[in-house]
């Protein structure tokens, strides 16, 4: 490894560096105390440039924010496209990097340029934290894609046992990383002197609560029914959409969207819920999911409800309520609101140790150690 040049994490980033504050943000945040990390936002087509080039960010936590700017008039020129452009600027990046990088992709769609890139980094690991080709518009595009990058990485990390289960043949150097938890920042819900923000502080309980981001793998007939059937039970959901049209989306006056809001916004939003849930639809699209929000939820010390999603059902199954379909749902739901104290406290003693066994500092911590430990065979 060159010594005389600084260690660099160089993050080829699926997701907008302001978008949800979730995984790769949570992880490079830390790795930035460690070393220099660059985050390249993905591209964005503009009208009003003539080349492609690379625009300064906002950045937080020490991470400087890089974002591709690719001029529309080159996409619609013959023999230009989205991929050559890339490549054009991929060059500059790692110049701006230096020689003593580690690369970093959560997306099967980088493949093509972690095979540019190699030649000029030290060590390229891909950070499998969604199995994208079973998302709406995947396929078997995404899964060919994501057979090459398994050739390209050195290191392979996977956002949920599931995830890990299904790649752990498949490369000799996979390691299982659920996704962790700031208990600190969720604890600040069991503040007394805390408040419930603004938007929400109106709306009647009880509520049931979500945040994140609100997409395919949400299960809206579901929502739709328990809204119909329990019209006094307020549903508050926090957080972007994406690849969902608004039809699919229930309306009704106990249906409450209050859009995106800050990651140091969540532990005032989720006070304000009764009961925490994830009501995932059992597709494909949710077949490997390791949902973040279960350890955030149980930090703030609220009851939460999912639906049975192989990953939550296997490891939180003695803390989280499991039902499927509106009826055992609003079951279940009677059951959180009106449970003793003593009960709601058990929950809580019985969620203490899963949730100290997965802080995000200690999965950085022990990522940090699998790659420089990788770095100085090399």
């Amino acid at each position: 490894m060159e010594t005389h040049q600084p260690l660099t994490l160089l993050c080829l980033g699926h997701m907008r560096w302001e978008h949800v504050w979730q995984r790769p943000q949570q992880l490079m945040s830390r790795f930035a105390r460690r070393c220099r990390v660059i985050y390249a936002d993905p591209p964005e087509i503009v009208g009003e440039s003539d080349r492609p080039h690379l625009r300064e960010e906002p950045g937080a936590a020490g991470v400087r924010v890089l974002r591709p700017i690719f001029p529309y008039n080159m996409l619609d020129t013959p023999g230009d496209n989205y991929r050559e452009l890339w490549l054009s600027l991929l060059p500059q990046m790692l110049d701006v990097a230096g020689p003593n990088t580690i690369l970093w992709v959560s997306s099967p769609l980088a493949n093509y340029l972690v095979a540019a890139a190699l030649p000029r980094v030290k060590l390229a690991v891909y950070d499998c934290m969604d199995d994208l080709a079973s998302f709406r518009d995947g396929g078997q595009m995404l899964r060919d894609r994501e057979a090459h990058l398994l050739q390209l990485v050195e290191l392979v990390f996977a956002g949920g046992h599931s995830m890990y289960e299904a790649r752990k043949t498949l490369h000799a150097h996979v390691y299982c990383f659920p996704s962790g938890v700031d208990v600190d920042h969720y604890r600040q819900v069991q503040d007394p002197d805390s408040a419930e923000p603004a938007p929400i502080a109106w709306i009647p309980r009880p509520r049931l609560g979500y945040f994140g981001v609100l997409d395919e793998r949400i299960d809206w007939p579901l929502i739709a029914a328990i809204a119909d059937l329990r019209p006094k039970w307020q549903w508050v959901l926090v957080g972007p959409t994406a690849k969902v049209r608004s039809s699919e989306m229930p309306g009704g006056p106990n249906l409450h969207y209050v859009g995106q809001q800050a990651y140091a916004a969540l532990p005032a939003y989720l006070k304000g819920f009764d009961v925490a849930t994830m009501p995932f639809a059992l597709s494909e699209a949710t077949r490997f999911i390791s949902p973040t929000k279960t350890l955030e939820y149980l930090a703030g010390g609220k009851p939460v409800i999912s639906s049975s999603v192989p990953d939550v059902v296997a490891f939180y199954r003695q803390i989280v309520a499991i039902a499927d379909g509106p009826a055992a749902w609003i079951e279940t739901i009677e059951c959180l609101l009106h449970a003793a104290p003593e009960e709601r406290q058990a929950r809580q003693d019985r969620a203490i140790p899963v949730l100290d066994a997965n802080s995000w500092d200690g999965i950085a911590a022990r990522m940090w150690e699998i790659m420089t430990e990788r770095l100085a065979r090399t």
